[in-house]
C-alpha cells in the first residue's frame, strides 16, 4: 500500500458521481458544490445531532455534547446549543491560541524528535514516534493534562474510536480523570483554555456534560485528525519526490503554509461525516426524504476542479504543494469550521521544520510496509523512515551548543 492509496471504494474520492442512494439506505454527495450547499446549510435540513441513530436507552457518551455534534438548532426547530458552546472557546482561539502555544509546540517537537535520534537506531516510524505522540503531547498541554498520562489517553481514544456508537462505554475512568483536572485548575488557576471552560462551567453557561464534553471532544479532534495529518505530510512529499523540495524552504513559511494546505487536501484524514436530514431535499433528480441519512463526503469534493478557485492549477487528483488557491474543505466550513484549525497548521510547519532540519537524509524506508486504516479518521499506523543517524547526532550537539 503507498500513502496515496485510498483505504475505501475510489468511488468515495470520485466528486464526479453524482449523488446515489446505497443499498443500505443510506445517501451520499461527493461533488464539491452539493458538499459546500450542505455546509451552507441554509434552510436548516440538515443536522449534526446524534439522537435518531440511538435506540430508546442507548449510553449517551460525553463526545455527544461536543459542538461537533451540536447544531444552533435542535430537531424540533428550537434554539440548540452550538452558539453558546463555540461562543464560550471561539475568543480564546482567535486571540490566543497560536501566540501562546507556538513556543510549546516548538519545544515539544524538538523534544520529540530529539527521542528519535536518541534511540541511535537511524529509524522512525512517523506514523507512531512522531505524528501521533507530538499531537498527543500538544493536546495534554493545551487542556492541561499531565504529559505522563499520553500513552494513557491514546488508549482511550482508540477504545472510543472503535466502539459502536449504540453501545458506546461511558468511559467512567476519563470522566473522573477530567473531574481531576477541574478541581486542580480551581484551586490553581491560570490563564490558559482550562481556564475558560472552568469558568463557563463555574457561571453557569455550560453545565457538567458540557464541560466533560468540550475536554473530550478537544482532546480526540486535537489528536486522531491533527496525527493523520502530520504523518501524511511526511509520506506525501515522501512518495511525491517533494522532501528535498521541502527541506529547500525549511524557513520559508508561506511555503511549507501552502504544502501544509495541500497536505490537508489530499489526505482529508477526517474524510466523511454522517447528517440527518430533518426535511425533504433534492441533489438533481435525487430525491432525499426526511429522516433520511446523508453522507457527507468530504474526501471526495476535496478532488473536484472547484479547489482550484476557478484559476488554472495542477489536477486535484496530484499533490502540488505549491497548489494555490486551495479552496479545500478538510477542516469544515461555516458553522462548523475547524477552532483549532491555525494550531493543526502550525504543529504541521514546525515538525516539518525540526524534523527535516534535525533527520539529515529522512527518506520513506520502502522495504517496510505503509498501513493506513479507514476509520472516523482515515489513521496512519505504520510509516518506515530511515535518516543518518551520525549526521543527527552532530546536528543535535551542534544546535545544542547555539542555544
Amino acid at each position: 500500500m503507498r500513502p496515496s492509496d485510498f483505504p475505501r471504494d475510489a468511488k468515495f474520492y470520485d466528486p464526479s458521481i453524482p449523488p446515489f442512494c446505497d443499498e443500505g439506505g443510506m445517501f451520499h454527495v461527493l461533488s464539491h458544490a452539493d458538499v459546500m450547499r450542505v455546509l451552507q446549510n441554509k434552510d436548516e435540513a440538515f443536522s449534526r445531532d446524534q439522537e435518531p441513530y440511538l435506540g430508546e436507552g442507548a449510553p449517551i457518551h460525553m463526545a455527544m455534547e461536543f459542538m461537533w455534534m451540536v447544531e444552533p438548532f435542535t430537531l424540533d426547530g428550537e434554539t440548540g446549543r452550538h452558539d453558546v458552546l463555540r461562543g464560550v472557546v471561539e475568543p480564546w482561539f482567535k486571540n490566543n491560541a497560536v501566540r501562546t502555544m507556538e513556543p510549546v509546540i516548538r519545544q515539544l517537537t524538538v523534544d520529540t524528535v530529539n527521542e528519535v535520534v536518541s534511540k541511535s537506531t537511524g529509524t522512525v516510524n512517523v506514523a507512531t514516534e512522531m505524528s501521533s505522540r507530538l499531537s498527543m503531547r500538544v493536546i495534554c498541554r493545551l487542556l492541561g493534562m499531565d504529559i505522563e498520562r499520553e500513552d494513557w489517553m491514546r488508549a482511550q481514544l482508540d477504545i472510543f474510536n472503535t466502539s459502536p456508537w449504540d453501545d458506546m462505554p461511558p468511559q467512567w475512568e476519563v470522566q473522573a480523570y477530567f473531574w481531576q483536572m477541574v478541581a486542580k485548575r480551581l484551586a490553581d488557576p491560570s490563564d490558559e483554555l482550562l481556564d475558560v471552560l472552568v469558568s463557563a462551567w463555574s457561571d453557569g453557561t455550560i453545565d457538567d456534560r458540557e464541560l466533560l464534553g468540550y475536554l473530550f471532544g478537544f482532546t480526540a479532534a486535537g489528536t486522531d485528525t491533527t496525527g493523520a495529518s502530520l504523518a501524511n505530510a511526511f509520506c506525501y512529499l515522501a512518495e511525491f519526490d517533494k522532501l528535498d523540495w521541502a527541506r529547500d524552504r525549511i524557513d520559508d513559511d508561506e511555503a511549507l503554509r501552502r504544502a501544509t494546505e495541500e497536505i490537508l487536501r489530499f489526505g482529508t484524514p477526517f474524510p466523511m461525516k454522517p447528517l440527518y436530514v430533518r426535511s425533504d431535499v433534492r441533489f438533481g433528480d435525487l430525491e432525499v426524504p426526511a429522516g433520511s441519512v446523508l453522507a457527507v463526503w468530504f474526501a471526495a469534493a476535496n478532488r473536484d476542479e472547484a479547489v482550484n478557485g476557478g484559476q488554472a492549477g495542477s489536477d486535484p487528483s496530484t499533490f502540488d504543494p505549491e497548489r494555490w488557491p486551495n479552496r479545500h474543505l478538510a477542516l469544515g466550513w461555516s458553522t462548523h469550521y475547524c477552532l483549532g484549525s491555525e494550531l493543526a497548521r502550525l504543529e504541521t510547519r514546525i515538525l516539518l521544520q525540526e524534523a527535516l532540519r534535525r533527520l539529515p537524509g529522512l527518506r520513506m524506508d520502502t522495504s517496510k510496509p505503509f498501513r493506513r486504516i479507514a476509520g472516523i479518521v482515515d489513521s496512519v499506523t505504520e510509516a518506515h523512515f530511515i535518516f543518518d543517524q551520525d549526521a543527527a547526532d552532530r546536528v543535535r550537539a551542534e544546535l545544542a551548543r547555539d542555544n
